[in-house]
């Protein structure tokens, strides 16, 4: 019996050691900014337009020419090196895309490359390349909801220039109903049609629901340049839409993340050519809809309780504040496109059984001009958060105190830029401006900015 027993605790201790707990229980994949330009070897762009994009990857097959690297966005090597990268990995939950699937300039580039560059020829090729994109995520990740964001090149009218319950948004509806999968609703294939908004349960945390918004409305740079003023206002429209849904689900008592592709705060890239103080911060979202937008968040800070967002390139966070007070937050996803110097990569997001984040990491491709040259690419993990920072949850509280590190520790602050750059060259030229960019991660509001960046940057 004393054996028996000694075996039986032995074998309890092992499970403890194996299974320490129910701390983590689903995760999410997250892939940003692709930006997947079609028409990078010109040569092919005619024979993809008369083709249906099953056939594209047999086209793209025949294609010599190099992978995509910095200064250049996604080309078909590369896309297809990011997908077999992710196809290693353990099958998520779910996968979020947070915006920008196709690349910049892309009428440019087409009428530079296509015979028949007319504006149905562009809408067509437009969509197909939508259903590419699409068609690959699926093959990568079968039987697995993927939830679509609008990112501000993902239109077929130009840049900020997405038309509400235009021809995009009807040409891409069943894409984007097929991806998210069997939750895809009505509510949500209309919300999709009319604004590219829509609301679904979390896949992976089925009490909370997931809240898709199309911030680009927000932009200083937005413009309904393909629509009329019959329109209306997307923007406000958008804001209301987002203030039903936050409403009905605080009256349910269910919890929601949100999802967008541009962040509020400030555009620390553009704000740092203003050099020296006083500056004018630059602000990713116009006025009045920055502070509608604020107000919301901090109206229903008990509801929402995490925010994911790309747009940037780099890999961020961005809390929300006000005052220096912070009451939520924001992740900032890099881009899988290096046209601004970082490295290629993607996120993983562990999830705890309550819905929390209970970590999350970054995998980049570490070799990147060697696989431009024709190596094997390399894909490393490059950071989790507790192993990185020593912080054991991603949480407002986490990002708070990293956040005073960032700000305190000259260490901290370098292996932060490191991150925030994914390892790639444009890391150079961020340590002039540490203290904007450093900022722009405290809060979401100019004044609170203004008064960091000009009024001691270790507040």
């Amino acid at each position: 019996m004393k054996i028996a027993t000694a075996r039986a605790v032995i074998g309890a201790l092992a499970l403890l050691l194996l299974c320490p707990g129910p701390a983590v229980a689903k995760d999410m994949l997250v892939i940003s900014d692709i930006h997947f330009d079609p028409t990078a070897n010109k040569a092919l762009v005619d024979r993809l337009a008369e083709a249906e994009p099953a056939q594209w990857a047999a086209i793209f097959a025949t294609d010599n020419t190099r992978m995509s690297t910095y200064g250049e966005d996604t080309n078909w090597k590369l896309l297809s090196a990011t997908l077999a990268a992710v196809k290693d990995q353990p099958k998520p939950d779910f996968v979020l895309v947070p915006g920008d699937f196709l690349v910049h300039r892309f009428r440019t580039r087409f009428d530079a490359a296509a015979t028949d560059h007319s504006d149905a020829a562009f809408r067509a090729f437009t969509a197909k390349t939508m259903r590419f994109i699409a068609a690959e995520l699926e093959s990568a990740f079968p039987e697995t909801p993927i939830l679509p964001v609008l990112g501000n090149n993902d239109s077929d009218c130009g840049d900020y220039a997405l038309r509400p319950g235009g021809a995009f948004l009807s040409d891409t509806t069943a894409i984007v109903m097929g991806l998210i999968g069997p939750d895809a609703e009505a509510a949500s294939r209309q919300s999709w049609q009319a604004l590219g908004n829509y609301v679904v349960v979390n896949p992976a945390v089925k009490d909370h629901l997931i809240a898709v918004i199309n911030s680009n409305y927000f932009s200083p740079n937005y413009k309904n340049a393909c629509g009329a003023s019959s329109d209306g206002n997307p923007a406000q429209a958008t804001l209301a839409w987002l203030r039903r849904v936050l409403s009905e689900a605080e009256a349910a008592q269910r919890k929601v993340w949100l999802a967008y592709h541009i962040p509020p705060g400030i555009d620390a890239f553009a704000t740092a050519r203003h050099g020296a103080c006083p500056i004018t911060p630059v602000s990713l979202f116009a006025e009045p809809y920055a502070r509608e937008f604020h107000a919301l968040m901090e109206r229903y800070r008990a509801t929402i309780t995490a925010s994911f967002a790309g747009h940037l390139h780099l890999d961020g966070f961005r809390l929300l504040s006000d005052g220096g007070r912070a009451f939520g937050f924001v992740l900032v996803t890099p881009a899988v496109s290096p046209i601004f110097g970082q490295n290629p990569a993607f996120r993983r997001v562990a999830l705890a059984e309550d819905g929390t984040i209970a970590d999350q990491s970054v995998y980049y491709l570490a070799n990147l001009p060697a696989a431009v040259s024709g190596a094997a690419p390399q894909w490393r993990l490059e950071m989790s958060f507790d192993a990185t920072w020593g912080l054991p949850r991603v949480d407002r509280g986490s990002l708070e105190e990293l956040y005073r590190r960032i700000g305190g520790d000259e260490a901290t602050r370098d292996r932060w830029l490191d991150i925030y750059a994914v390892q790639g060259p444009t890391r150079a030229s961020l340590s002039s401006n540490a203290t904007i960019y450093r900022c722009t991660a405290g809060g979401d509001r100019a004044a609170d900015f203004a008064h960091c960046s000009c009024a001691g940057a270790a507040r």
